[in-house]
């Protein structure tokens, strides 16, 4: 049996739609989908309450904190499948992707999908994180290891032994997760015919937020694992980053080409900020 496990937080907006891709799933062999409500205060668990009837949905709450791995591994707990798959409550999945990533889990023990950046987003976002990612192939992270998003598949009993996401992170639990699985000798296999729609931020003002978030969570990963080979950086490469990066966003014409600089400021910022707060200097 295969759990979907789908943490929400504040996610009325892009739940139907991830909800109609799951119901529009040819997957025929038993299923579950387990919600995960995470800290909502608008009326995601009302919408999806609406799909009772055309969806195997499983209700759960992780109330403690909003913390994305914890509410994953709280709908984990609560799963009955030996078989997981996640995904994020703003993204959808093309209509075989159930069906094929539990058929990849047969054969492999962590699995992850081919990533489309395109559908979801509007054609001025398209480019804000650089090229495509992970749509041929899996991609190393911080000249260090591959890794994947949370877009991936894993046995239940594997997924425990690994002591599931570290909720010490908040927004790197993904690539974390897929480095200690590598470290632990399990190959991360790349499912091709599994496509995995993943949806931008849709601001700029969001998409430096999620770069800052990202960049201060790098450091947590510096902190983890430069025993195990993880590099540093120069502060020459942080101040040609920063330096590039305002001058690329103060000349934008527009929202298009200021998008990827909007990233990559918040990268340098919050990469800056945890360097403070972790006390770990990854600028």
């Amino acid at each position: 049996m295969t759990s979907v496990i789908v943490p929400v937080h504040n996610a009325e907006a892009s739940l139907p739609a991830l909800l109609d891709s799951l119901a529009a799933q040819d997957h025929r062999e038993p299923w579950e989908v387990v919600l995960v409500e995470n800290l909502c205060h608008d009326r995601s668990m009302d919408v999806a309450a609406g799909y009772a009837g055309r969806l195997p949905l499983v209700f759960e709450s992780a109330p403690k904190r909003g913390n994305p791995a914890y509410a994953r591994n709280t709908g984990v707990a609560r799963a009955r499948g030996d078989r997981v798959l996640f995904i994020d409550a703003d993204d959808t999945v093309a209509p075989d992707y159930v069906r094929i990533m539990s058929a990849a889990l047969d054969d492999h023990v962590l699995v992850t999908s081919r990533v489309d950046s395109t559908t979801l987003n509007a054609p001025w976002l398209q480019d804000a994180h650089g090229p495509a990612w992970q749509a041929e192939g899996i991609g190393t992270f911080y000249d260090f290891l591959p890794a994947c998003g949370i877009n991936i598949g894993i046995g239940r009993n594997e997924f425990d032994r690994l002591g599931g996401y570290s909720e010490r992170f908040s927004s790197a639990e993904d690539i974390a997760f897929a480095w200690t699985a590598q470290m632990r000798g399990i190959r991360l296999h790349f499912v091709r015919d599994a496509v995995y729609h993943y949806r931008y931020r849709s601001t700029l003002r969001r998409l430096f937020e999620q770069g800052s978030n990202w960049g201060s969570d790098s450091v947590r990963l510096y902190q983890a694992y430069r025993a195990h080979g993880m590099p540093g950086r120069s502060t020459r490469t942080a101040v040609r980053e920063w330096s590039e990066s305002l001058r690329g966003f103060l000349g934008a014409k527009s929202r298009e080409t200021r998008a990827p600089f909007a990233v990559r400021l918040g990268l340098c910022a919050g990469r800056f900020r945890g360097s403070v707060r972790y006390r770990t200097r990854y600028l």
